[in-house]
């Protein structure tokens, strides 16, 4: 066995050490650089790469040389919700716009009236279809077909061209440099909360701020209907203790307490318990400062769901949380352009002086750096391999934290009933008007509709 492949198991071992609620040899150091910042490095400009990924090729090999990770520095387009704009301006989208400043932004927009609250709760699929997607993406809309037939079949070409480009690149670093190529194939997903998939693409962050007090019993309803949607759309087709189901939670810290209780929580927490019962591991990033919800989280969320946190006390999160849940983030990103090599050494040992001991963290930044003025590449150096060197425990292989379901949740399709609609696929149905067809062809169909149905879903996160 050759010294790569010694070491990319070793890494693998860390990684599934720490999903498995067993203390690793040491702490996983998995830092993901934002591809803006990789072109800036190669000398390229904000705009040209984004039409053509295998552009960062060559800066990407140079960082990886110089900065040291467990996993790979540079992740493929649209991985985790990065944004390839060839698609969205192909759709004529308002939801997503390449900004000046070569950014696709997410632009404060209304896909849904507020007196249509009945149609959302009523037919919940369709109307996203429908009336939703048309009004967010300009050139789906179904009274001109031909040109929404066009449009669709160009963007999926083009994000597929997107997504592939770099991926060549990216398994050759994951050889050369022995890197964890991350959980299995199709174990990882993502999905948003009700309340947030309400506000961000139908309601927008002020119409959904004046709907808690105006609706607020549609807006729990509404919360329910689209729930079960947005289950089915991040449940991974391949469940690992490794993968996960990300969830960015963007509308709790602008929302008063008694509201997230009684209206952001209850149909989220079914999602979470849901998700729990099948072995799909949530992996939440706690945007802005959580501080006032810790006390929630531990007698609301489901044991062995990971949670990410931009703001806080780590002492206190860790304190709080860290024998229930999986834990990352909080490490100020602020400080890789303000600190040197040494300040940023001393800040990583104060830091791993709370977070190391009895395990359940993983390092990871508050926020990804977004350009390369906010990175100092020496002062992150320096960082990622102090925690290499001096992040080991003592009670390697030891049990630490509470495994994934440990509460015992069930699956229940009752409380998560898999997408119904007209422009879904039907077995029954099909099988009626052509029943010649063989009883193994249902998994196929079955897929192509699942494809479609995550398509759809896709245009509005």
């Amino acid at each position: 066995m050759s010294d790569v492949q010694a070491l990319q198991q070793q890494r693998g071992k860390q990684y599934s050490d720490f999903y498995s609620n067993t203390i690793p040899e040491r702490m996983p150091i998995g830092i993901t650089l934002p591809q803006h910042l990789v072109a800036e490095y190669g000398g390229q400009n904000l705009f040209d790469f984004q039409f053509n990924y295998a552009m960062l090729a060559d800066p990407a090999r140079e960082l990886c040389a110089k900065i040291y990770s467990d996993s790979c520095l540079v992740a493929p387009a649209n991985f985790l919700l990065s944004r390839t704009p060839s698609m969205y301006q192909l759709y004529g989208s308002q939801s997503f716009v390449m900004g000046n400043g070569g950014f696709v932004q997410h632009p404060e927009v209304v896909g849904m009236n507020d007196d249509e609250y009945p149609q959302l709760i009523d037919n919940t699929f369709d109307f996203l279809v429908e009336t939703v997607i048309p009004r967010q993406h300009k050139n789906l809309d179904p009274k001109n077909p031909i040109k929404m037939a066009t449009a669709i079949q160009m963007g999926k070409m083009a994000l597929q061209n997107d997504e592939m480009a770099f991926l060549p690149t990216f398994f050759e670093l994951i050889q050369t440099h022995g890197y964890y190529p991350g959980s299995p194939l199709g174990s990882f997903n993502f999905t948003e909360a009700p309340l947030d998939f309400i506000a961000d693409q139908l309601r927008s962050f002020s119409g959904i701020s004046m709907d808690v007090r105006r609706y607020k019993t549609q807006l729990q309803e509404a919360a329910a209907a689209v729930m079960p949607l947005l289950y089915h759309w991040g449940l991974p087709g391949n469940i690992h203790p490794e993968g996960s189901v990300f969830i960015p939670l963007h509308m709790p810290t602008f929302m008063r307490e008694k509201d997230f209780v009684e209206i952001y929580l209850p149909s989220y927490k079914i999602m979470l318990q849901q998700y729990a019962a099948v072995g799909a591991r949530p992996n939440m990033f706690c945007e802005h400062d959580w501080s006032r919800y810790l006390d929630i989280l531990l007698s609301e969320i489901p044991a062995g769901c990971q949670m990410a946190f931009e703001y806080g006390d780590p002492q206190t999160i860790k304190d709080k949380l860290g024998k229930k849940f999986l834990l990352t983030g909080l490490f100020p990103s602020s400080s890789l352009k303000t600190d040197t090599p040494v300040q940023i050494v001393n800040r990583a040992k104060a830091f791993l002086d709370i977070m190391l001991p009895g395990g359940g963290y993983i390092f990871g930044f508050d926020k990804n750096p977004l350009t390369l003025k906010e990175v100092n590449l020496e002062t992150l150096a320096a960082l990622t391999e102090y925690i290499r060197d001096h992040a080991a425990y003592e009670n390697a292989g030891a049990d630490f934290g509470t495994p994934l379901n440990s509460e015992g949740f069930v699956y229940d399709e009752r409380l998560v009933p898999k997408p119904k609609s007209q422009y879904l696929f039907d077995w029954k149905t099909f099988k009626e008007k052509y029943p010649l067809t063989p009883d193994f062809a249902q998994a196929n169909f079955e897929r192509f509709s699942k494809e479609t149905f995550d398509f759809y879903m896709n245009l509005l996160i």
